[in-house]
């Protein structure tokens, strides 16, 4: 019954995504956000959810959505983010960034995947049953933030506020997928993430470049303070960095060994004769998900247009992240990361702090884990693939560790979909059966163990 509603109002589903999609909400820039926000409040009462929003003394609203079984003292928990990543560069897109055009089978838009999608479907599915039905098999929350894409820095206060309306037995965490041979992916955890700002300034305005012998120049500056950071080797030099890291256990590593790694795929995509140093096969897939990192997210300085500009620029701008495991705290490295600059002579830079989160996981041998498998394994007719950790990061610890349940992250999305990147898409196939998988997957967890 649920499943034939779902067929029967799958264009209206599309069309519902594809507004979604349509308005834009990018946390960085601050553009759209209280329209996405109101769009979202709407669309979760129109699925005949009631709603309620979750605001701190700062930051974007929270949309919080629930529906009470009749027959289940079970809750399932969903966490989705509204808000997106800037869809530039703009000159990369072959349609509309925010046009949710229909071409092929896909929806082409920021966020269709990375998150909207994800969200709608669960929505679909929650409203499938209170169409059919007119109940659902357990409790349903949603809590879909509007700063996921910033690394949640106001999301703490709120949970802590709300904490009597976001207690559950279990969530599903907002993103997954399948692979290219169509089997689905599970993940149990997320790395942590701590995104900083250098910024290195000189002279009041940028001067001729014809001035160099005299004046100083912050963008060398900055280029010296980064060689600092690693070594040609690709390890992190600050001090301590390392420390408190908890490999991987011997029931993860056997979970490691069974993920079909598409590294062939995955290089061809990319265009990449090799990884990193040359890992390759198991090592390169326990690398990827264990291993901390320090990237540059991007620079700027002076004139970067066509050209030549005989510049030399008063100020330049780095952006990094810092990737992080079990059990790094982004305090520390963060403390740890301002000493070594201060250590190394670069103490008048400018250090920004912007958002950060906690690694954290779920045990594999969770019954909960073993449930949302088998569901998956159901609807996809492919063994899952279950992931102990990601190499993604979001801020699941607030929820896991704070009131620990356990947590599967898994949804709609495919290997092609350019997440963060020009032509972000999702397949309508994918979206209409991640819709059936999550019903089956809320009306399997009336008998679950978890």
């Amino acid at each position: 019954m649920v499943y034939k509603y779902i067929n029967e109002h799958a264009e209206t589903f599309i069309q519902d995504l594809v507004r979604l999609v349509r308005q834009p909400s990018i946390s960085a820039k601050g553009e759209g956000i209280a329209e996405c926000a109101r769009l979202v409040e709407e669309m979760m009462q129109e699925a005949g959810l009631s709603t309620k929003i979750l605001m701190g003394e700062v930051g974007n609203p929270v949309i919080y959505g629930e529906v009470w079984s009749k027959n289940s003292e079970k809750t399932l928990l969903f966490y989705d983010h509204y808000d997106v990543q800037p869809p530039e560069p703009l000159e990369k897109w072959d349609y509309e960034p925010f046009g949710g055009k229909i071409v092929n089978g896909r929806i082409y838009g920021r966020g269709v995947t990375d998150n909207k999608g994800n969200f709608v479907s669960r929505l679909k599915a929650v409203q499938a049953f209170l169409e059919t039905i007119g109940d659902v098999p357990v409790n349903i929350k949603f809590f879909v933030d509007g700063e996921e894409e910033i690394g949640s820095p106001n999301l703490a206060p709120i949970v802590e506020a709300y904490r009597h309306i976001l207690v559950a037995d279990a969530a599903i965490w907002e993103f997954g997928g399948t692979d290219r041979k169509g089997r689905p992916h599970l993940y149990l955890g997320l790395k942590g993430v701590l995104s900083v700002e250098f910024k290195a300034k000189a002279a009041k305005k940028d001067v001729h470049s014809a001035n160099a012998p005299l004046i100083p120049n912050p963008a060398w500056r900055l280029v010296w303070a980064l060689n600092t950071l690693k070594d040609e080797y690709e390890r992190i030099l600050i001090e301590g960095f390392y420390d408190n890291i908890v490999p991987p256990s011997a029931e993860e590593t056997e979970f490691l060994r069974r993920i079909p790694f598409e590294e062939k795929e995955l290089k061809e995509e990319l265009g990449l004769k090799q990884f990193l140093k040359g890992v390759s096969g198991f090592e390169a897939l326990k690398t990827w998900l264990y291993q901390p990192t320090c990237t540059i997210n991007g620079l700027f300085a002076g004139y970067t247009g066509k050209g030549s500009k005989t510049v030399l620029p008063h100020e330049a701008v780095a952006k990094l992240d810092f990737r992080l495991v079990p059990n790094q705290k982004s305090d520390e490295i963060f403390d740890k990361l301002v000493r070594h600059l201060k250590r190394r002579g670069f103490g008048d830079l400018e250090i920004i702090r912007h958002g950060s989160t906690e690694p954290t996981k779920t045990s594999v041998s969770d019954p909960f884990v073993s449930l949302v498998a088998k569901t998956a394994e159901k609807i996809y007719g492919e063994k899952a693939v279950i992931y102990p950790l990601s190499a993604g990061s979001g801020p699941m610890y607030l929820f896991r560790n704070f009131f620990g349940y356990p947590i599967v992250s898994a949804g709609c999305g495919h290997p092609e979909s350019n997440t963060h990147a020009p032509n972000e898409n999702l397949k309508i196939e994918s979206f209409i059966t991640g819709t059936k998988f999550i019903a089956t997957l809320i009306s399997d967890f009336v008998n679950a163990h978890a």
